[in-house]
């Protein structure tokens, strides 16, 4: 399998961190590819220092394209505290993935941030799994 990690960039390579005048979340993202799935890990990097960075539903898309993934597991156990703006972004790529004909599972949400999610009503067609291996089955390349 293939991983990388992106933190604080835009797609085009731009660092998204700067003068420290506007507090946005800043999500790091690790990258990795397995056989039939891309699996975006992500993780909590603290306060983004400027608010010019790519929103993270963009960065996410950028990444599955460039990816060429039809079938995506969001991994969030390293998300301490969900908000609405990642509600949001996890809910876009959903919308987007499956508009492509491909799909998004969710994994590893706390149980707060899984009654959350849920409560929210924005991401009501995503599943949520315990874990990576639950999300994709006994096989990397189990059928959805």
């Amino acid at each position: 399998m293939h991983a990388s990690h992106v933190s604080g960039t835009s797609p085009t390579g731009r660092s998204t961190r700067g003068s420290g005048l506007h507090h946005a979340h800043d999500w790091g993202v690790a990258v990795e590819r397995g056989p039939d799935w891309l699996f975006l890990r992500l993780q909590d990097d603290g306060d983004a220092a400027d608010g010019d960075g790519c929103p993270l539903a963009e960065r996410l898309w950028g990444m599955i394209r460039a990816n060429r993934a039809h079938r995506v597991v969001l991994e969030l156990d390293r998300v301490d505290a969900i908000d609405d703006t990642l509600i949001g972004a996890i809910a876009d790529v959903g919308t987007r993935m499956h508009g492509d004909g491909g799909f998004v599972r969710v994994c590893g949400l706390s149980e707060p941030n899984l009654e959350r999610l849920r409560s929210s009503g924005r991401a009501e067609g995503l599943p949520h799994f315990e874990s990576r291996t639950a999300a994709v089955g006994p096989r990397c390349g189990a059928a959805p």
